[in-house]
């Protein structure tokens, strides 16, 4: 993917984890015991934040720009929904689930610190 097919679909994947998060709140908010005030709790935090995200963030390189527990948040609710995501048994429908999920794998890759990319940089800088 090119860098702006990877934040396009970096913000519908935000979209649709809030989405989800949202659909998912609203079954549980009913329920008040200590832990389901915890997870409503969580719930809300995690909407408010990806709220606030879509707002303000068109870019990957946006996010950048954020706080590192911004960038760690974002970062678990993609590996969370790509963990989650279901795949068809359908052949036609699978093929479309695993492009989606590899999608996701390459978006989650721009997350990650690769130790060839540290080398790289490590060799710049001694130049």
């Amino acid at each position: 993917m090119t860098y702006e097919e990877l934040d396009e679909f970096f913000i519908e994947t935000l979209k649709k984890i809030l989405a989800e998060t949202k659909d998912c709140k609203e079954y549980v908010k009913d329920l008040h015991t200590p832990e389901y005030d915890e997870i409503n709790k969580d719930y809300d935090d995690s909407i408010a934040l990806l709220e606030k995200l879509l707002a303000g963030t068109k870019t990957l390189d946006d996010l950048a720009e954020t706080d590192e527990d911004t960038i760690t948040r974002v970062y678990d609710f993609i590996a969370s929904y790509a963990d989650n995501l279901l795949i068809s048994p359908d052949p036609k429908q699978r093929k479309i689930d695993m492009k989606e999920y590899d999608k996701l794998e390459e978006l989650m890759s721009m997350f990650l610190d690769t130790e060839d990319d540290y080398d790289e940089d490590f060799e710049e800088d001694e130049e």
